[in-house]
C-alpha cells in the first residue's frame, strides 16, 4: 500500500519554483484545487483575520483563476453534498490538523499555521518548525504555537482577543480559566437575545459592481450574513439600519423576510 506524502518541501509533483506565490507566501498545494484557493485567500491577508464571507468569495476567485471556470462550477454544483460554503469551511478546518499524515503539515513545515474561528480564519506566518518527541510544533515570536481548540467551544475572533486580554486563554487558545469563559458567554447570550429583538431577517440584492468594500460597509451597519449566492445576500440587520442599507450605492433592493 502506497503511503501518501503530505510534505511539499521537496515535492517532485510540485517543486518550489512552480508553486504559486501570493503576498510573499509560497502555496504548497496544486493550483486549481479548493485547498490551493483557500491557502491563496488566507495568504492574501496573511497574519490578519479573514471572515468566512470573504474566504468564500476569494476562494471562488482563486479557483476560477487557477483551475478555470469549470473547476469552480464543478465544485459548486456537486450533488448530494453540503453547500459549497460549508465545504470551503470544512476544507479550511482540515488544513488546521497537525501530524505528518495531515493536510496541515504542508503549512506547518514552512512555519505557518491556520487559526480557525467561528466567524473566519487567519494564516499566521513567520513561525519556526520545531521537531519534538513525539511529533513537532510551530513556534511564533509572540508565544503562539499550533492552535489549541476544544470540541464544541470554538471561539469567534472577537472572543479570542477578549479572552486573551483577560488571560482566560494563552496565545495558542489553551484554556486557563474555563469557568470564567462559561460565565462570560452566558452573560453575552442574555445580551444578544435582547439585541435580537431589534433585528430583522433580510434578503439584499447587490448591483454587479459590488466588491469587498461593499461587504465592509454593510457589516459596519450591523449586517450579519447567513448565506449568499451570486449577488444575493441573506442575513439579519438592525431594524433602524434598513434605510441606510438601501441608500448604499451597490444595493439594488432590500426585502424584509
Amino acid at each position: 500500500m502506497k503511503v501518501r506524502n503530505y510534505s511539499f518541501q521537496s515535492s517532485k509533483r510540485l517543486p518550489e519554483n512552480r508553486m504559486t506565490e501570493v503576498n510573499g507566501v509560497k502555496i504548497p498545494s496544486m493550483p486549481g484545487s479548493c485547498y490551493h484557493a483557500i491557502m491563496c485567500t488566507l495568504a492574501e491577508s496573511k497574519d490578519q483575520f479573514c471572515s468566512w464571507y470573504k474566504i468564500v468569495e476569494r476562494t471562488e476567485y482563486f479557483m476560477r483563476m487557477y483551475g478555470g471556470d469549470e473547476s469552480w462550477e464543478r465544485f459548486r454544483n456537486k450533488n448530494h453534498v453540503k453547500t459549497c460554503e460549508q465545504r470551503i469551511k470544512d476544507n479550511a478546518h482540515t488544513l488546521t490538523r497537525s501530524g505528518r499524515d495531515c493536510y496541515g503539515y504542508r503549512l506547518h513545515e514552512r512555519g505557518m499555521a491556520i487559526y480557525f474561528f467561528k466567524d473566519g480564519a487567519i494564516l499566521y506566518t513567520g513561525g519556526q518548525f520545531v521537531k519534538t518527541n513525539p511529533g513537532y510544533q510551530v513556534q511564533f515570536n509572540d508565544g503562539k504555537q499550533l492552535q489549541v481548540r476544544y470540541r464544541g467551544t470554538t471561539m469567534t475572533f472577537k472572543e479570542y482577543r477578549r479572552f486573551l486580554e483577560l488571560e482566560y486563554i494563552d496565545p495558542s487558545g489553551k484554556l486557563h480559566k474555563p469557568d470564567l469563559i462559561h460565565k462570560f458567554r452566558n452573560e453575552a447570550s442574555v445580551s444578544k437575545k435582547e439585541q435580537d429583538k431589534n433585528r430583522v431577517k433580510v434578503s439584499i440584492t447587490l448591483d454587479e459592481s459590488y466588491n469587498q468594500g461593499t461587504a465592509c460597509r454593510l457589516q459596519s451597519l450591523g449586517l450579519i450574513v447567513t448565506g449568499s449566492e451570486n449577488n444575493e445576500i441573506g442575513g439579519t440587520l438592525p431594524k433602524d439600519k434598513v434605510d441606510r442599507v438601501l441608500q448604499d450605492a451597490d444595493v439594488v433592493d432590500v426585502v424584509i423576510a
